[in-house]
C-alpha cells in the first residue's frame, strides 16, 4: 500500500494531524534550551587573580589600591585593564614590594557576579590555561548529539519512531536532572553528552514522524513549526537566565519541562507509512483507524483493503514480485546508487557547514556590544522572524534555492561584520545578526529537505548520519572562536567562506518540493532521470487492481505506467 492513498482518504491536516504538528512541535522547546545552554551555563565573567590579605604584611590600603598593587595592567580584548592571568608576587618575607608575576593557581581567581552568580567555570576555574576546558565541554555535547543522530536514527528504522521518541524524552528528563547535580566537571561533560544524544533522537525521530504522517502539501508547515519552537526556546531560556542567576538551578529548570512531555505517548501513534514499510499490515491498519476516528472519516476493513490492492503487482507467472521494502537496509544503502552518493556527500557538506555556524552565532552572543541577555534574546527574535520567512519563500520557491540565497546572505554578512573597526560596535552586532538570520533560514530549509530528500526506508538513518556528521561542525565551532586570540576578524572570516561553500554544494540535488515522498532509493534514481514520483494511487472501482507485468520489467516502472493511466 502506498501511504499517500491513504492520507488522500484520511485528509492531509484532519484534527489527528493539527493534534499531532502542535505536540511533535512542542518536544522541540527542551533541545532548544539544552543547546543554548551553555551559553549561561558556561558564561565567563570578569576575572582576575584573588587579591592577598595586604594587612598582613604591614600595609593598610583599600581595595582599589590593592588590586593596583596586586594585578598588572595589560591589554584585554582591546582595551588596557588588569591581567586576567597574571599577578605580582607582591611583598616578599621582609614586606619588600617584588613586582615578578606569577599565575593564579595558587591563591585561584576572583570573578565579577554582579551578572552572573555562578557557572561551570566559576565554579570549576576554566579560565587562563583551563579555558580550554570550557570549549572541550561545550564540544562533548555536540559530540552527543551527533552519536544520537546515528544510534537513535538506526533505532528509529528499526523499532519504530514511537519508542524512539518517548525513549529519547525519558532520558532526556533523566540526564538533564542529573546533570544539575553533577560533583565534578567529567560527570557533567558526561551527562552533558547524554543528554545532547537522546535530545537529538527525540528531536529528529518527531520529525520523520510528523514528515511520514502527513501529506505533501503540510509538510513545509510542520517543518517550519519543528523548527521555529527551538527559537522559542532560546527566548525561554534567554528569560529564564536572566532571573536564574546560578548554573545548576538554571540547568534544573530548563529539564523539568521534558516531563509532562512523556503523557504523549498515549495520544500519538506509530507512524502508518513506517509500518507498511516494514511489512506490519495489521499494526498500521489500527494506527490508520485511529487517525480515521480521531479525524470523523470512515475507514473500514472493505476500504483498507481496497487502498492495499491498488499496489498489487503481478508478473507474468501469475506471482507476485518480490519487494525491495521485504529486504533490511542499512547505511550502506546510503551510497550504494549514484544518485544517493550525491545526495549523502552534498547533505553531509551542507549540515556540516550550517552547524558549525549556527552554533558558532549562537554562542558568540556573549561576544558582542552591550547586555548579554538582550543580545541572547534579540537572536532568538531574529530567528523566529527568519523562520516565517522561510515558511514563506519555502512555500514559493521550494527548498535548494532558499537555502542557496539565504547561506550566501549569512556568508556575506558574516564577512563585512569582519571587516568593521572595533569602535564600530553596534554595526558589527547589526551585521551579526544578519548572518544568523540567514543561518537560520538555511538551517532550517536544510532540515526539511534533508527529510524530504531521503527515502523512506532509510530517512532517519540518512538524517541520522547526515546530524551526527554535522556535529563535527559542532564540536569544532566552540573553538573556531578561539582563532580570535590570533586575529579578531578571524572567525567570522571563516564563517562567511563556509556559508558560501554549503549553499554551493546543494546545487546537485534535487528540488523536492511538492512531490511525494521517495520510498526507495531506486525512486531517487528515478527522480534523477527526471521522471517523477507515482502519485498516490486511486482505484477506479471496488475490484483489487492488477497487471500482469514482465519479468524483464521492474514492478516499480509498471506501478508508475498503471497509476499515469488511470
Amino acid at each position: 500500500m502506498d501511504y499517500d492513498a491513504v492520507v488522500q482518504h484520511l485528509g492531509e491536516f484532519g484534527l489527528y494531524q493539527r493534534r499531532l504538528v502542535i505536540m511533535l512541535s512542542l518536544i522541540t522547546i527542551p533541545a532548544g534550551l539544552h543547546t543554548g545552554a551553555m551559553t549561561f551555563i558556561a558564561a565567563i565573567p570578569e576575572h582576575h587573580c584573588r587579591v592577598p590579605q595586604m594587612t598582613s604584611a604591614g600595609f593598610n590600603m583599600t581595595r582599589p589600591e590593592a588590586l593596583n598593587l596586586s594585578i598588572p595592567l595589560e591589554v584585554v580584548d582591546g582595551m588596557r585593564g588588569f591581567s586576567r592571568c597574571k599577578r605580582y608576587d607582591v611583598a616578599d618575607q621582609f614586606g619588600w614590594l617584588n613586582r615578578s608575576t606569577s599565575t593564579c593557581e595558587v591563591d585561584g581567581w576572583e570573578y565579577d557576579q554582579s551578572q552572573y552568580h555562578s557557572s561551570i567555570v566559576t565554579q570549576y576555574d576554566l579560565v587562563c590555561d583551563r579555558a580550554w576546558l570550557r570549549e572541550m565541554a561545550q564540544s562533548i555535547f555536540m559530540a552527543g548529539v551527533g552519536m544520537g543522530g546515528i544510534i537513535f536514527g538506526l533505532m528509529s528504522d528499526r523499532v519504530g519512531r514511537h519508542v524512539t521518541l518517548m525513549t529519547c524524552l525519558l532520558l532526556q528528563l533523566t540526564f538533564g536532572v542529573a546533570a544539575a547535580f553533577s560533583p565534578n566537571l567529567g560527570t557533567f561533560a558526561a551527562l552533558r553528552f547524554m543528554v545532547g544524544a537522546v535530545s537529538n533522537g527525540a528531536f529528529y525521530s518527531g520529525f520523520v514522524l510528523g514528515i511520514e504522517s502527513l501529506g505533501p502539501s503540510k509538510r513545509t508547515t510542520f517543518g517550519m513549526a519543528m523548527c521555529l519552537l527551538p527559537a522559542v526556546g532560546y527566548l525561554i531560556l534567554g528569560l529564564m537566565a536572566y532571573y536564574i542567576r546560578d548554573w545548576w538551578l538554571l540547568q534544573l529548570a530548563l529539564s523539568l519541562p521534558t516531563l509532562p512531555l512523556l503523557m504523549f505517548r498515549w495520544f500519538i501513534s506509530e507512524s502508518p507509512r513506517w509500518l507498511l514499510v516494514a511489512k506490519k499490515s495489521d499494526k498500521a491498519r489500527k494506527a490508520i483507524e485511529r487517525i480515521a476516528n480521531v479525524n470523523g472519516v470512515d475507514f473500514s476493513p472493505e476500504t483498507f483493503e481496497k487502498l492495499n490492492g491498488c499496489t498489487k503487482v503481478r508478473n507474468d507467472d501469475g506471482e507476485t514480485p518480490p519487494s525491495d521494502r521485504s529486504r533490511k537496509y542499512s547505511i550502506v544503502d546510503l551510497v550504494r546508487t549514484s544518485q544517493m552518493r550525491k545526495i549523502t556527500l552534498a547533505m553531509n557538506v551542507a549540515w556540516l557547514i550550517s552547524v558549525c555556524v549556527y552554533y558558532s552565532l549562537i554562542l558568540g552572543t556573549s561576544q558582542l556590544v552591550g547586555d548579554h541577555y538582550v543580545n541572547f534574546v534579540l537572536g532568538a527574535c531574529v530567528e523566529i522572524v527568519a523562520i516565517f520567512v522561510a515558511w514563506v519563500v519555502m512555500t514559493k520557491w521550494g527548498r535548494k534555492r532558499p537555502f542557496i540565497a539565504f547561506m550566501f546572505v549569512a556568508g556575506v554578512s558574516c564577512l563585512a561584520a569582519a571587516s568593521v573597526p572595533r569602535d564600530l560596535g553596534v554595526l558589527a552586532t547589526t551585521l551579526a545578526m544578519g548572518g544568523r538570520f540567514g543561518i537560520s533560514i538555511g538551517f532550517c530549509t536544510l532540515t526539511v529537505y534533508a527529510a524530504e530528500v531521503f527515502p523512506t526506508v532509510i530517512r532517519n538513518i540518512g538524517v541520522g548520519q547526515a546530524s551526527m556528521v554535522s556535529r563535527i561542525g559542532g564540536v569544532v565551532s566552540p573553538f573556531i572562536g578561539l582563532l580570535s586570540t590570533v586575529w579578531r576578524p578571524l572567525p567570522l572570516l571563516v564563517y562567511g567562506v563556509l556559508c558560501c561553500v554549503a549553499g554551493m554544494a546543494v546545487t546537485v540535488l534535487p528540488e523536492t518540493h511538492g512531490m511525494s515522498l521517495p520510498n526507495t532509493p531506486e525512486d531517487m534514481e528515478r527522480i534523477a532521470r527526471n521522471l517523477s514520483t507515482p502519485s498516490p494511487p486511486k482505484c477506479p472501482d471496488e475490484t483489487e487492481h492488477v497487471v500482469p507485468i514482465s519479468k524483464s520489467r521492474s514492478a516499480a516502472t509498471t506501478i508508475y505506467e498503471m497509476v499515469s493511466s488511470v
